[in-house]
């Protein structure tokens, strides 16, 4: 069987994995310590924080017909928030979602955990060059250990770590360059007190802070409670580079004034930094195959940063790879 080293373990890698891995060996390389990427779940003492992405809707067919034996498995289920509108200074409107927002029980990163199940998975393993020998490529770990030889390699990691991997010969290169791809920050509270505001989420208007939710609200989480804070892209991107601590002072006196509430005595706080959460400006394309020099690149920023574009991306790479496979 055909050898194929796929970086990356969210949506887009495990997905490819999963469409190769009855016609190839598959070896899939992560440089954290579990799979997921941006549907990731962070572990604080006895909390735990979607503090990626916070769900996902379905809309194309494809993705559906993937989905539904996870659904039927209660691994995925509907996630029915209260929604509000909040704009500082004005009376909070409320909102409704037009389609089916689904979310992994009991934690976000379930689903990518169930995806890899059945995959060779390398954890803590961060590939800093490939090389061709012979016609086959090889890997280089961080800490300067070797994996090979593989027919083809497949890049999933976001577009600017992606341009310092692969070489500039591939075929897709310019793609990384057309890429504009934004940061966003995640402030994680938990808290004793009882849940004062009407709503469990909220699209947040005019202020640093796009997004909020009751994390403790979604399907299958314990009733202790913990919020997510998640701010505008573009304001991210304006500080990506700025200290993280700075960074949730600002951010915690921006959420003390929307709510009129003092969140500084919280049990739990926290803020992680995504330097690579959103796409700004796609590619034009869904994924890229070199066929020359075996390399291949895909993920939700090919397209749109969505979920299910992490699935398509992957999805469509994968059967074009199957085709030249075959």
């Amino acid at each position: 069987m055909k050898r194929i080293a796929i970086i990356g373990a969210g949506m887009s890698g495990l997905t490819v994995a999963n469409q190769l891995k009855d016609i190839a060996k598959v070896e899939l390389f992560e440089k954290s310590r579990g799979v997921s990427g941006r549907m990731s779940t962070r572990y604080a003492e006895s909390y735990q924080f979607d503090h990626g992405a916070q769900d996902f809707t379905v809309r194309n067919e494809a993705f559906k017909s993937f989905l539904a034996p996870y659904i039927d498995a209660g691994i995925l289920q509907e996630w029915k928030p209260k929604l509000m509108l909040l704009e500082k200074g004005q009376i909070a409107k409320e909102r409704t979602w037009s389609e089916i927002h689904y979310v992994p029980v009991p934690k976000m990163n379930e689903l990518c955990i169930a995806m890899a199940k059945e995959i060779d998975v390398h954890l803590n393993t961060e590939i800093v060059s490939i090389e061709k020998q012979n016609q086959h490529w090889s890997l280089l770990t961080k800490d300067k250990q070797e994996f090979g030889t593989y027919e083809w390699i497949i890049n999933t990691t976001p577009a600017p770590q992606a341009e310092k991997l692969l070489p500039t010969s591939f075929a897709g290169y310019n793609h990384f360059k057309k890429c504009k791809m934004l940061g966003c920050y995640t402030l994680m509270l938990a808290f004793n007190q009882p849940w004062k505001w009407e709503w469990e989420a909220a699209i947040v208007k005019d202020s640093l802070i796009s997004w909020m939710a009751l994390n403790s609200n979604k399907p299958g989480r314990d009733n202790r409670q913990t919020l997510i804070v998640q701010t505008d892209n573009q304001w991210s991107e304006d500080h990506i580079d700025a200290a993280t601590s700075d960074i949730q002072h600002l951010i915690l006196n921006e959420l003390n004034s929307l709510l009129s509430y003092d969140f500084s005595s919280s049990e739990y706080l926290t803020t992680h930094r995504w330097r690579y959460a959103d796409t700004k400006q796609a590619t034009g394309v869904d994924y890229h195959l070199d066929h020359d020099l075996k390399l291949g690149a895909c993920g939700d920023w090919f397209i749109k940063g969505r979920i299910e574009s992490a699935f398509l991306s992957g999805y469509k790479l994968a059967n074009s790879l199957k085709q030249a496979l075959s």
